[in-house]
């Protein structure tokens, strides 16, 4: 059955960082006959976008600089999706609290409304048991500091609403955490539970809480099931036919679930809530 999704179908969805998952969400929104403006770093990148019916921009956000017609990418869009990563991994030294600011500069000059943020759960850093948006972060990383820095400084605005989307461990299609884990010697705390979403429930989710969710406010998206790390990631490779990743013989003390009782109170039912698996361990 298809997904109905409400919103004034003249508004133009904006989805600024059309990667793994944001070009997932502008193709979800272009198949339902919106409007759909995304962007990608490179001018090639961003013109294969129009492929896809997608209007594509070529942006690059910077800590003191905007390369690009942000402008024209933000024209005439009343909701926008953040969906870019703070790529401190690969940059140790990026500021990505400045490159929120460099943004929030044009969003304020645009029309954009409503803004959502795809934030992470690393924001609750080791944080143990349950785990709701009302626990407050305690980010170790840096990655999880700025995030939870830029997720403040956004609720903070003025202008337009926002709503913050913690997502869990991502996966789905040919991403999947299991083929890093079978290729290390031992994988530490194996009756962890798992909090992880399939990339068809991260757009799902997305998608619903903007349309159906109040705004100024923090979700959780993690599926709503939890086995453990070792039972879960042993299936997964029996099924993806991969060698089984060799789990320590200590069971760990890890016993974080994320999880947020909001999300079906708000109607959405989860489309991979086996996280992709044909069989649950």
């Amino acid at each position: 059955m298809k997904r109905v999704y409400f919103c004034n179908m003249k508004e133009r969805i904006g989805v600024l960082g059309c990667g793994w998952l944001g070009l997932g969400l502008a193709q979800s929104y272009v198949a339902d006959d919106f409007v759909v403006h995304g962007s990608r770093q490179s001018k090639k990148d961003a013109d294969s976008l129009q492929e896809q019916g997608i209007h594509g921009f070529a942006i690059q956000i910077s800590e003191n600089h905007v390369s690009g017609n942000l402008p024209e990418f933000l024209h005439g869009v009343s909701r926008l999706f953040l969906t870019f990563p703070p790529g401190i991994r690969k940059n140790p030294k990026r500021d990505f609290v400045a490159v929120i600011h460099q943004l929030l500069s044009h969003i304020h000059k645009s029309k954009v409304k409503e803004v959502v943020f795809t934030s992470s759960t690393g924001v609750y850093g080791m944080q143990q048991g349950l785990v709701t948006p009302n626990t407050v972060p305690q980010p170790q990383t840096e990655s999880g500091k700025q995030l939870f820095e830029v997720e403040n400084i956004l609720r903070s605005q003025d202008g337009f609403s926002t709503q913050i989307v913690r997502l869990g461990g991502l996966l789905g299609g040919d991403r999947h955490p299991v083929k890093q884990l079978a290729k290390l010697p031992i994988v530490d705390n194996p009756q962890a539970p798992i909090n992880l979403i399939h990339k068809a429930d991260a757009i799902g989710l997305l998608r619903h809480l903007a349309d159906q969710a109040p705004w100024q406010s923090i979700y959780n998206g993690v599926a709503p099931w939890h086995p453990t790390k070792q039972d879960f990631y042993e299936q997964a490779a029996k099924e993806m036919q991969l060698p089984l990743p060799k789990f320590a013989e200590k069971p760990g003390n890890t016993n974080k679930i994320v999880t947020d009782s909001q999300v079906e109170s708000l109607g959405y039912a989860f489309i991979e809530p086996k996280l992709g698996l044909d069989q649950a361990p």
